[in-house]
């Protein structure tokens, strides 16, 4: 039988060997060599990912400090307004109110004077027709003097009740 003689297996092995090692030189080092690069290659882009995510969350949160700031500044902004506005409102009132009061002041004044006229004007259309009735009473002329003293006195007496 031509089967397996020890040298065919000696052969064999040496053949395994040899094509072990050629391959291990041929492909082993440099598929090595490639998966560590690309392994760093991860590694390092993990750690940049890792970096720019820290770096964002850190925008992140300066952003929001900001948006903080500017709503707290934009709150400011607004109450500073609402109490200018106020103060403008109570300015406006208080100088409506002393308009007004001005104005009733002045409105009585001229009451006053109208009252004082019309009473004089009053006053003497009396003493004019209380002439007129004394005359024609009497029949005889009363002069615009007499007339006078004649009302004075009655007024003078009316005041004095």
């Amino acid at each position: 039988m031509e089967g397996l003689q020890p040298s065919d297996i000696l052969i064999h092995i040496v053949n395994v060997l040899v094509l072990f090692l050629l391959l291990r030189a041929i492909l082993i080092k440099p598929i090595s060599r490639f998966l560590s690069a690309r392994s760093e290659r991860i590694a390092n882009q993990l750690k940049d990912a890792e970096t720019q995510k820290a770096a964002a969350l850190e925008l992140k949160a300066e952003y929001e400090q900001h948006i903080e700031s500017y709503e707290k500044d934009g709150r400011d902004i607004i109450r500073d307004s609402q109490a200018k506005a106020s103060q403008e409102a109570a300015a406006i009132v208080k100088e409506a109110r002393s308009q007004a009061e001005q104005l009733i002041i002045d409105a009585n004044v001229r009451i006053s004077n109208e009252k004082a006229q019309a009473i004089a004007q009053a006053r003497t259309e009396v003493a004019l027709l209380a002439t007129e009735i004394a005359a024609r009473i009497l029949k005889r002329e009363v002069s615009v003097v007499d007339n006078k003293a004649v009302a004075d006195d009655f007024f003078r007496q009316d005041e004095t009740r």
